[in-house]
Protein backbone atom coordinates (compact mmCIF):
# COMPACT_ATOMS: atom_id res chain seq x y z
CA UNK A 1 0.00 0.00 0.00
CA UNK A 2 1.03 3.49 -1.22
CA UNK A 3 -0.19 6.81 -0.61
CA UNK A 4 -0.97 8.96 -3.83
CA UNK A 5 1.13 11.61 -4.89
CA UNK A 6 -0.79 15.29 -4.40
CA UNK A 7 -1.30 16.88 -7.83
CA UNK A 8 0.82 20.08 -9.22
CA UNK A 9 -0.99 23.20 -7.54
CA UNK A 10 -2.64 24.38 -11.45
CA UNK A 11 -3.96 20.83 -11.93
CA UNK A 12 -5.88 20.79 -8.42
CA UNK A 13 -6.96 23.81 -9.09
CA UNK A 14 -8.78 22.85 -12.12
CA UNK A 15 -10.00 19.76 -10.55
CA UNK A 16 -11.47 21.80 -8.08
CA UNK A 17 -12.90 24.14 -10.54
CA UNK A 18 -14.61 21.20 -12.80
CA UNK A 19 -15.90 19.42 -10.31
CA UNK A 20 -18.02 22.58 -8.88
CA UNK A 21 -19.29 23.23 -12.79
CA UNK A 22 -19.85 19.62 -12.58
CA UNK A 23 -22.16 19.98 -9.91
CA UNK A 24 -23.27 23.30 -10.63
CA UNK A 25 -26.70 23.02 -8.35
CA UNK A 26 -24.40 22.82 -5.22
CA UNK A 27 -23.20 26.48 -6.54
CA UNK A 28 -26.80 27.63 -6.61
CA UNK A 29 -27.81 26.43 -3.37
CA UNK A 30 -24.41 27.94 -1.29
CA UNK A 31 -25.53 30.81 -2.97
CA UNK A 32 -29.12 31.20 -2.15
CA UNK A 33 -28.22 29.80 1.74
CA UNK A 34 -25.68 32.50 2.14
CA UNK A 35 -28.46 35.16 0.62
CA UNK A 36 -31.16 33.92 3.25
CA UNK A 37 -28.25 33.93 6.17
CA UNK A 38 -27.41 37.40 4.98
CA UNK A 39 -31.32 38.67 5.41
CA UNK A 40 -32.14 36.91 8.29
CA UNK A 41 -29.02 39.31 9.62
CA UNK A 42 -30.78 42.32 8.15
CA UNK A 43 -33.76 42.03 10.50
CA UNK A 44 -32.76 42.88 13.92
CA UNK A 45 -30.03 45.05 12.30
CA UNK A 46 -32.92 47.15 10.52
CA UNK A 47 -34.94 46.64 14.37
CA UNK A 48 -31.75 48.15 15.55
CA UNK A 49 -32.06 50.85 13.43
CA UNK A 50 -35.44 51.83 14.12
CA UNK A 51 -34.39 51.80 17.58
CA UNK A 52 -31.64 54.62 17.32
CA UNK A 53 -33.81 56.41 15.15
CA UNK A 54 -36.69 56.51 18.17
CA UNK A 55 -34.14 57.37 20.49
CA UNK A 56 -31.98 59.91 18.41
CA UNK A 57 -34.83 61.19 16.05
CA UNK A 58 -32.61 60.36 12.98
CA UNK A 59 -33.95 59.40 9.73
CA UNK A 60 -33.98 55.66 9.02
CA UNK A 61 -33.79 55.65 5.34
CA UNK A 62 -30.43 57.84 6.21
CA UNK A 63 -29.39 54.78 8.90
CA UNK A 64 -29.41 52.11 6.81
CA UNK A 65 -28.42 53.68 3.34
CA UNK A 66 -24.99 52.42 3.54
CA UNK A 67 -25.29 48.33 4.31
CA UNK A 68 -26.42 45.80 6.80
CA UNK A 69 -22.72 45.47 8.03
CA UNK A 70 -22.50 49.90 8.11
CA UNK A 71 -25.26 49.78 9.49
CA UNK A 72 -24.67 47.37 12.34
CA UNK A 73 -21.68 49.41 13.33
CA UNK A 74 -23.80 52.68 13.32
CA UNK A 75 -26.20 51.09 15.77
CA UNK A 76 -23.72 49.77 18.04
CA UNK A 77 -22.01 52.96 18.38
CA UNK A 78 -25.22 55.25 18.62
CA UNK A 79 -26.94 52.90 21.66
CA UNK A 80 -23.67 53.25 24.10
CA UNK A 81 -25.51 55.07 25.44
CA UNK A 82 -28.25 53.47 26.34
CA UNK A 83 -27.47 49.90 27.61
CA UNK A 84 -30.51 48.00 28.06
CA UNK A 85 -31.18 48.89 24.20
CA UNK A 86 -27.90 47.96 23.35
CA UNK A 87 -27.82 44.62 25.03
CA UNK A 88 -31.02 43.54 23.41
CA UNK A 89 -29.56 44.28 19.91
CA UNK A 90 -26.97 42.31 20.56
CA UNK A 91 -28.68 39.52 21.93
CA UNK A 92 -31.18 39.51 19.16
CA UNK A 93 -28.56 39.93 16.84
CA UNK A 94 -26.15 37.02 18.05
CA UNK A 95 -29.46 34.57 18.49
CA UNK A 96 -30.14 35.31 14.63
CA UNK A 97 -26.28 35.11 13.85
CA UNK A 98 -25.72 31.75 15.24
CA UNK A 99 -28.72 29.97 14.42
CA UNK A 100 -28.37 30.83 10.71
CA UNK A 101 -25.05 30.19 10.75
CA UNK A 102 -25.78 26.49 12.40
CA UNK A 103 -28.63 26.28 9.63
CA UNK A 104 -26.71 26.99 6.66
CA UNK A 105 -23.44 25.52 7.65
CA UNK A 106 -26.12 21.98 8.30
CA UNK A 107 -27.08 22.75 4.57
CA UNK A 108 -23.42 23.27 3.19
CA UNK A 109 -22.51 19.65 4.72
CA UNK A 110 -24.57 18.39 2.37
CA UNK A 111 -23.13 20.31 -0.54
CA UNK A 112 -19.93 19.46 0.53
CA UNK A 113 -20.71 15.73 0.26
CA UNK A 114 -21.89 15.91 -3.02
CA UNK A 115 -18.30 17.20 -4.09
CA UNK A 116 -16.52 14.93 -2.00
CA UNK A 117 -18.81 11.83 -3.86
CA UNK A 118 -17.82 13.45 -7.43
CA UNK A 119 -14.32 14.10 -6.90
CA UNK A 120 -14.24 10.17 -5.43
CA UNK A 121 -16.31 8.63 -8.75
CA UNK A 122 -14.77 11.61 -11.47
CA UNK A 123 -11.64 9.03 -11.33
CA UNK A 124 -8.89 10.77 -13.05
CA UNK A 125 -10.99 13.13 -15.73
CA UNK A 126 -7.94 15.68 -15.20
CA UNK A 127 -5.91 13.40 -17.04
CA UNK A 128 -7.78 13.64 -20.29
CA UNK A 129 -8.95 16.12 -22.45
CA UNK A 130 -12.23 18.05 -20.55
CA UNK A 131 -15.36 17.31 -21.77
CA UNK A 132 -18.88 16.35 -21.11
CA UNK A 133 -18.75 12.62 -20.86
CA UNK A 134 -15.37 12.79 -18.96
CA UNK A 135 -16.76 14.97 -16.11
CA UNK A 136 -19.96 12.79 -16.19
CA UNK A 137 -19.18 10.46 -13.86
CA UNK A 138 -18.03 13.24 -11.48
CA UNK A 139 -21.50 14.58 -11.66
CA UNK A 140 -22.41 13.42 -8.12
CA UNK A 141 -25.42 15.92 -7.12
CA UNK A 142 -29.03 14.71 -6.28
CA UNK A 143 -30.77 16.07 -3.72
CA UNK A 144 -31.22 12.82 -1.59
CA UNK A 145 -27.28 13.22 -1.40
CA UNK A 146 -27.50 16.71 -0.18
CA UNK A 147 -30.27 15.84 2.45
CA UNK A 148 -28.25 12.22 3.53
CA UNK A 149 -25.28 14.38 4.45
CA UNK A 150 -26.91 16.95 6.02
CA UNK A 151 -28.65 14.71 8.31
CA UNK A 152 -25.07 12.42 8.71
CA UNK A 153 -22.63 15.47 9.32
CA UNK A 154 -25.45 17.76 10.77
CA UNK A 155 -24.48 17.19 14.54
CA UNK A 156 -20.77 17.69 13.93
CA UNK A 157 -21.05 20.80 11.72
CA UNK A 158 -23.21 22.50 14.38
CA UNK A 159 -20.46 21.33 16.83
CA UNK A 160 -17.82 23.26 14.44
CA UNK A 161 -20.41 26.30 14.10
CA UNK A 162 -20.04 26.84 18.06
CA UNK A 163 -16.58 26.91 17.92
CA UNK A 164 -16.40 29.23 15.09
CA UNK A 165 -18.32 31.04 17.05
CA UNK A 166 -16.29 31.13 20.11
CA UNK A 167 -13.58 31.82 17.90
CA UNK A 168 -15.31 35.19 16.63
CA UNK A 169 -16.48 36.17 19.92
CA UNK A 170 -12.85 36.02 21.04
CA UNK A 171 -11.56 37.85 18.10
CA UNK A 172 -14.24 40.70 18.95
CA UNK A 173 -13.29 40.63 22.45
CA UNK A 174 -9.88 41.33 21.65
CA UNK A 175 -10.94 44.37 18.95
CA UNK A 176 -13.31 45.55 21.74
CA UNK A 177 -10.39 45.64 24.55
CA UNK A 178 -8.26 47.74 22.10
CA UNK A 179 -11.07 50.33 21.66
CA UNK A 180 -11.70 50.53 25.01
CA UNK A 181 -7.98 51.68 25.26
CA UNK A 182 -8.83 54.78 23.54
CA UNK A 183 -10.26 56.73 26.20
CA UNK A 184 -7.11 56.05 28.30
CA UNK A 185 -4.23 56.66 25.81
CA UNK A 186 -6.19 59.90 25.09
CA UNK A 187 -4.51 61.40 28.20
CA UNK A 188 -1.08 60.33 27.99
CA UNK A 189 1.90 60.87 26.46
CA UNK A 190 0.88 57.36 24.24
CA UNK A 191 -1.47 59.28 22.20
CA UNK A 192 -0.29 59.75 18.85
CA UNK A 193 0.72 55.92 18.81
CA UNK A 194 -3.09 55.24 19.24
CA UNK A 195 -3.60 54.99 14.99
CA UNK A 196 -0.93 52.86 14.61
CA UNK A 197 -2.22 50.28 17.55
CA UNK A 198 -5.78 50.75 15.80
CA UNK A 199 -4.30 49.78 12.16
CA UNK A 200 -1.92 46.38 13.80
CA UNK A 201 -5.49 45.75 15.88
CA UNK A 202 -7.39 46.17 13.02
CA UNK A 203 -5.28 44.11 10.63
CA UNK A 204 -4.47 41.39 13.31
CA UNK A 205 -8.43 40.45 13.17
CA UNK A 206 -8.67 40.65 10.02
CA UNK A 207 -5.77 37.81 9.92
CA UNK A 208 -7.32 35.82 12.79
CA UNK A 209 -11.09 36.02 10.99
CA UNK A 210 -9.51 34.65 7.53
CA UNK A 211 -7.12 31.76 9.06
CA UNK A 212 -9.56 31.07 11.53
CA UNK A 213 -12.67 30.77 8.57
CA UNK A 214 -10.12 28.68 6.38
CA UNK A 215 -9.72 25.98 9.83
CA UNK A 216 -13.32 26.11 9.77
CA UNK A 217 -13.73 24.84 6.02
CA UNK A 218 -10.87 22.40 6.26
CA UNK A 219 -11.65 20.56 9.26
CA UNK A 220 -15.30 20.60 8.52
CA UNK A 221 -13.99 19.15 4.88
CA UNK A 222 -11.94 16.37 6.66
CA UNK A 223 -15.16 15.60 8.71
CA UNK A 224 -16.90 15.02 5.23
CA UNK A 225 -14.50 13.31 3.88
CA UNK A 226 -12.94 10.21 6.44
CA UNK A 227 -16.60 10.84 8.51
CA UNK A 228 -14.86 10.92 11.54
CA UNK A 229 -15.11 13.04 14.39
CA UNK A 230 -14.15 16.59 15.20
CA UNK A 231 -11.76 16.51 17.47
CA UNK A 232 -10.22 13.37 14.93
CA UNK A 233 -10.55 15.54 11.75
CA UNK A 234 -8.75 18.73 13.86
CA UNK A 235 -5.66 15.51 14.33
CA UNK A 236 -5.52 15.09 10.65
CA UNK A 237 -5.83 18.15 9.24
CA UNK A 238 -2.90 19.07 11.37
CA UNK A 239 -0.64 16.14 9.61
CA UNK A 240 -2.30 16.88 6.33
CA UNK A 241 -0.77 20.95 6.85
CA UNK A 242 2.04 19.75 8.24
CA UNK A 243 3.23 17.39 5.49
CA UNK A 244 1.36 19.00 3.14
CA UNK A 245 2.00 22.55 3.86
CA UNK A 246 3.52 23.41 0.09
CA UNK A 247 0.59 22.54 -1.57
CA UNK A 248 -2.29 23.82 1.30
CA UNK A 249 -0.60 27.11 0.99
CA UNK A 250 -0.48 27.37 -2.58
CA UNK A 251 -4.44 26.85 -2.92
CA UNK A 252 -4.68 29.63 -0.37
CA UNK A 253 -2.31 31.99 -2.05
CA UNK A 254 -3.88 31.43 -5.13
CA UNK A 255 -7.64 31.17 -4.46
CA UNK A 256 -7.28 34.06 -2.51
CA UNK A 257 -5.72 36.40 -5.07
CA UNK A 258 -8.68 34.93 -7.27
CA UNK A 259 -11.03 36.23 -4.87
CA UNK A 260 -9.53 39.56 -4.28
CA UNK A 261 -9.39 40.04 -8.44
CA UNK A 262 -13.26 38.97 -8.40
CA UNK A 263 -14.59 41.11 -5.77
CA UNK A 264 -12.50 44.30 -7.43
CA UNK A 265 -14.00 43.99 -10.70
CA UNK A 266 -17.75 42.77 -9.24
CA UNK A 267 -17.45 45.91 -7.21
CA UNK A 268 -16.03 48.09 -10.39
CA UNK A 269 -19.40 46.64 -11.80
CA UNK A 270 -21.55 47.26 -9.33
CA UNK A 271 -20.07 51.18 -8.82
CA UNK A 272 -20.63 52.04 -12.90
CA UNK A 273 -24.13 50.29 -13.38
CA UNK A 274 -24.77 53.09 -9.96
CA UNK A 275 -23.76 55.81 -11.95
CA UNK A 276 -26.71 55.24 -14.50
CA UNK A 277 -28.66 56.25 -12.12
CA UNK A 278 -27.60 59.75 -12.94
CA UNK A 279 -28.80 59.60 -16.28
CA UNK A 280 -32.60 60.66 -16.61
CA UNK A 281 -33.75 57.83 -18.77
CA UNK A 282 -31.38 55.19 -18.19
CA UNK A 283 -32.01 55.28 -14.26
CA UNK A 284 -34.68 52.98 -15.04
CA UNK A 285 -33.15 49.99 -15.95
CA UNK A 286 -30.89 50.96 -12.40
CA UNK A 287 -32.55 48.36 -10.22
CA UNK A 288 -32.78 45.26 -12.61
CA UNK A 289 -29.13 46.12 -13.45
CA UNK A 290 -28.25 46.24 -9.36
CA UNK A 291 -30.11 42.55 -9.42
CA UNK A 292 -28.28 41.09 -12.23
CA UNK A 293 -24.94 42.58 -11.20
CA UNK A 294 -26.07 40.76 -7.63
CA UNK A 295 -26.47 37.37 -9.26
CA UNK A 296 -23.77 37.13 -11.02
CA UNK A 297 -21.20 38.37 -8.05
CA UNK A 298 -22.64 36.03 -5.39
CA UNK A 299 -22.76 32.97 -7.77
CA UNK A 300 -18.98 33.83 -9.30
CA UNK A 301 -17.97 34.47 -5.52
CA UNK A 302 -19.58 30.67 -4.42
CA UNK A 303 -17.61 28.99 -7.39
CA UNK A 304 -14.74 30.62 -6.45
CA UNK A 305 -15.21 29.66 -2.93
CA UNK A 306 -15.94 25.55 -4.14
CA UNK A 307 -13.72 25.26 -6.28
CA UNK A 308 -10.89 26.30 -3.23
CA UNK A 309 -12.64 23.62 -0.93
CA UNK A 310 -12.60 20.90 -3.68
CA UNK A 311 -8.93 21.87 -4.58
CA UNK A 312 -8.52 21.46 -0.70
CA UNK A 313 -10.28 18.54 -0.76
CA UNK A 314 -9.02 16.31 -3.60
CA UNK A 315 -5.27 17.28 -1.92
CA UNK A 316 -6.66 15.74 0.47
CA UNK A 317 -7.74 12.75 -0.27
CA UNK A 318 -4.93 11.97 -2.18
CA UNK A 319 -2.83 12.23 0.89
CA UNK A 320 -4.83 10.41 3.46
CA UNK A 321 -6.33 7.57 1.35
CA UNK A 322 -3.53 4.45 0.18
CA UNK A 323 -3.99 3.01 -2.64
CA UNK A 324 -3.21 -0.50 -3.20
CA UNK A 325 0.28 -1.36 -5.88
CA UNK A 326 0.07 -4.67 -7.36
CA UNK A 327 3.27 -6.78 -6.96
CA UNK A 328 5.10 -7.10 -10.36
CA UNK A 329 4.27 -10.82 -10.73
CA UNK A 330 0.74 -10.47 -10.35
CA UNK A 331 0.98 -7.68 -13.13
CA UNK A 332 3.29 -10.00 -15.10
CA UNK A 333 0.45 -12.62 -15.35
CA UNK A 334 -2.02 -10.55 -15.66
CA UNK A 335 -0.47 -9.13 -18.39
CA UNK A 336 0.65 -12.05 -20.19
Amino acid sequence: MRWMSPLPLGTALRRGAWIAIANWPVVIIDFAIESLYTLALAVPVIGGAFMVAVLLGADVRQIVAEGVRATADLVMGSLTAAPIALVAFLLALGIVGLGGAMLMHVIKAGTLTVLVAGDRAGGEFHRVPISRAALRPAAAFSLATVVGGARRFGRRTITLTLWLGVAYLIVGAGMALVIALQSRLAASRWAPAWPLLLLIATSTSAVAITLVNVVFDLVRMVVVTDDCRTREAARRLRTFVIADARQVLGIFGVMTAVLAVTTAASLTAVASVTLVAWVPIAGLIVVPLQIIAWLVRGVLLQCVSLTAIAAYQTQYRRFSEPRAVPDAPAAWIQQA
